[in-house]
This record gives structure tokens, C-alpha cells and sequence, in this order.
């Protein structure tokens, strides 16, 4: 009996530290604290709508500089990309073919005057004699005939050399507008071809045009959504541009024009926002971001983007319940608002869904939980 005392007792002691090891480990299971996540309370906030749109800019005044005369270019000057005024000399073509013009249609004006002055002071000599029977008729009519003839040729002879005026003027060409001027294309001792040849563009740059194209579906919605039945009168719009993610453009624009009628071959409607302008900061020709902004105000429902994920059935969030349990939720959403999401279904006001530590938590259990105080990024729009 002995013999078999030692182990059997040694068995025992083994069984029991082994079960104290299972008691120890099913304690400590149990005793393992629930993860923490932030949490956000679904609520309403005050909203100005908007609608994004990709704009392109374009000057109000956009200039092809083309000679209108023929001649060697004899000088430029600007400086390409310089800031003109209305009226500065820009290109100056060699003037001497048409001075000599001038001076030979002078000449010949000069000739016509005379010979009007001749044929008047006849005709009035002949009005003096006709009574007396010195004269007959038929030779005032000719006396009249001959100052008609000579008073043409005088308004004809000025006509000439208006013209020839006004082509000696065109070989000065002028700023027609004030703004910026581009790179010559012609050099000094070019021969210039009249209307031929573009010399330069020159655009104004204050104010300019920001062109966008609302698609048809989208204006129906919008005045469905967004005016609700109101009456928006485009003075009421205010637009901005974001020149990239992170620079607003610091002046708002108003709508200056909306076309008539939809493009059927694009689906979409043409409309024009005007901005000042007074740094140059926007160029031709430049994309940027625009938005309009409703006159008012309403409320929805917004949730932090970072709540959000995704699988083949849809969006969907993990919502904390009254017992700190996790359960998951579709969600349909909205309008996005830069680090947050319009919810159109799937959650109330007050419940709670988690916004950090998603990583950390699976459906059906247990969390502690803190309120998220501030959402970083939060949109402009919200009042």
C-alpha cells in the first residue's frame, strides 16, 4: 500500500494545480477591460448648400493684335507679359509709303479746290449775266454742270485722303484695352502683312470669367433640393473658387450669364460667374474649383467621414446601442461636406457610432466609450 501512496498523492497535487491554472486563466479572461473607442452623437447642424462645380477662367477681353496695314515692322515697344494701358503704342511699322500717300492726296485735293472755286466763281458771273441776255441758258447749264463736277471731285479727293490718314494711323498700333500683353511674335524688320499675321494678344485681366457647365440633371435636383420651392434670383448666389485643396481664392464672384438652352450634345447648361481680380492672381485659361452657395440655411444630418466604410451591399457604420454593444448599420448618404457626409437613412438623432478604434471592435461586443468633442476640418458651410 505504501508503495502506491507517494504517486497517488502526487497525481493529486498535479490535478490541483492544474485546475487552479484553469480557474486563473478563465478569472483573468473574464477580468480583460472592453476596448475604448471615440465615439460621435448623431445630430443636426446648420448647413448653407452647395454645389461644386469644375470652372475654367477667361478673360473678359481677349485681343489678336494683326496689323492693318502692310509695312516693315520698325519697332516694339513692350516687354511680353508687361501691364499696358488703353491707348499705349505697341508696335510701330515704317510710316514713309504712307506720308508720301498723304502728301499726294493733299496735293491733289489741294488741285480739286481750285478748280471747284473756278467752276463756282463762273457759274456765279453766269447767274449775273443771264438776265441781260449775255449768256443763254444752255451755257449755264453747262456753268453748273462744271462746278457739280468740280464740288464731286473735291469731296472725292478728301475721301482719298482720309484713307490714306487713316492707313498712315495704322502704322502705329495702339492698346485697344488695358491689361496684359503676351510675347511678340514678329521681330524688328519683320515685313507685316495686313490682317494676316497675329502680332500679340493682349486680355484683361480684371475682372475675369469663370465658365462652368451644370448638367441637367443636376439643375433639376438643385432647385428641387435646394430651393425647396423658393424663388432664387442669381443676384442672391454667391460663388467661390478654390484656386487648390488647401488656397480659397479670396474674393467671392456673382453669375453674370446663364445660356438659353441645354447643350444636347453635352447635356448641360452653360453658365458664367464674374470675379475682380485686382492682383492677377487668376490667369486664362486656369482650372479651379467652383461653388455656389444657396441665400439660406437648413438643417441636416452630418456624420465624420472617418465613420464611414464600405463593402459589396453598401456604406454602413458601427452604431454603440444603449448597452455599449456594437451593431452595424446601412447607411444612404448625401452631400459630401469636406471631412463630413450628409445622411439621408439609416440613423437617428442621438445614437452613437464610432469614429475612432474601428480596428479594434467587432459586431456584438462590448465598448467603453468617449464623445468625440470636435471634428478637425470642419466644413466652412456649417453655421
Amino acid at each position: 500500500m505504501n508503495t502506491f501512496s507517494l504517486p497517488r498523492s502526487l497525481l493529486i497535487v498535479s490535478l490541483l494545480l492544474l485546475l487552479s491554472a484553469c480557474n486563473d486563466a478563465a478569472i483573468t479572461q473574464v477580468a480583460a477591460p472592453a476596448p475604448h473607442v471615440v465615439v460621435e452623437i448623431i445630430k443636426e447642424i446648420d448647413i448653407v448648400p452647395e454645389m461644386a462645380f469644375i470652372g475654367r477662367t477667361e478673360a473678359t477681353e481677349d485681343v489678336s493684335l494683326r496689323a492693318q496695314v502692310e509695312g516693315v515692322l520698325l519697332k516694339r515697344h513692350f516687354t511680353g507679359g508687361d501691364d499696358v494701358e488703353a491707348g499705349d503704342l505697341l508696335f510701330e511699322i515704317d510710316a514713309t509709303p504712307y506720308n508720301t500717300e498723304v502728301n499726294q492726296q493733299k496735293a491733289s485735293l489741294k488741285h480739286a479746290q481750285s478748280a471747284y472755286k473756278i467752276a463756282k466763281n463762273r457759274w456765279q458771273r453766269g447767274q449775273k449775266l443771264i438776265n441781260t441776255g449775255a449768256i443763254s441758258e444752255l451755257d449755264i447749264d453747262e456753268l453748273t454742270a462744271s462746278m457739280n463736277q468740280t464740288e464731286s471731285d473735291v469731296a472725292i479727293k478728301q475721301a482719298y485722303l482720309d484713307n490714306a490718314l487713316l492707313n498712315l494711323s495704322y502704322t502705329k498700333i495702339m492698346a485697344p484695352i488695358s491689361g496684359r500683353i503676351s510675347r511678340s511674335k514678329v521681330s524688328t524688320g519683320d515685313l507685316i502683312t495686313a490682317n494676316n499675321l497675329e502680332l500679340a494678344t493682349l486680355v484683361q485681366l480684371d475682372p475675369i470669367w469663370v465658365n462652368f457647365q451644370i448638367p441637367e440633371k443636376t439643375l433639376t435636383k438643385a432647385r428641387k433640393e435646394f430651393t425647396d420651392g423658393l424663388t432664387v434670383d442669381t443676384d442672391d448666389l454667391t460663388a467661390t473658387i478654390n484656386l487648390s485643396d488647401t488656397l480659397d481664392y479670396p474674393h467671392t464672384g456673382k453669375i453674370d450669364f446663364i445660356d438659353n438652352r441645354i447643350d444636347q450634345s453635352t447635356g448641360t447648361l452653360a453658365i458664367r460667374a464674374i470675379f475682380i481680380n485686382p492682383k492677377a492672381s487668376l490667369l486664362p485659361g486656369q482650372y479651379t474649383k467652383l461653388s455656389l452657395a444657396m441665400p439660406h440655411e437648413e438643417k441636416i444630418v452630418v456624420i465624420s467621414q472617418s465613420a464611414v466604410q464600405e463593402e459589396q451591399q453598401g456604406r454602413f457604420v458601427l452604431v454603440v446601442n444603449e448597452e455599449n454593444k456594437i451593431e452595424k448599420r446601412m447607411v444612404k448618404l448625401g452631400t459630401r461636406y469636406d471631412v463630413r457626409w450628409e445622411v439621408i437613412k439609416g440613423l437617428k438623432l442621438g445614437e452613437k457610432i464610432v469614429v475612432e478604434g474601428l480596428q479594434k471592435v467587432r459586431v456584438g461586443i462590448v465598448v467603453e466609450t468617449t464623445e468625440q468633442t470636435e471634428t478637425p476640418f470642419a466644413s466652412k458651410n456649417e453655421k
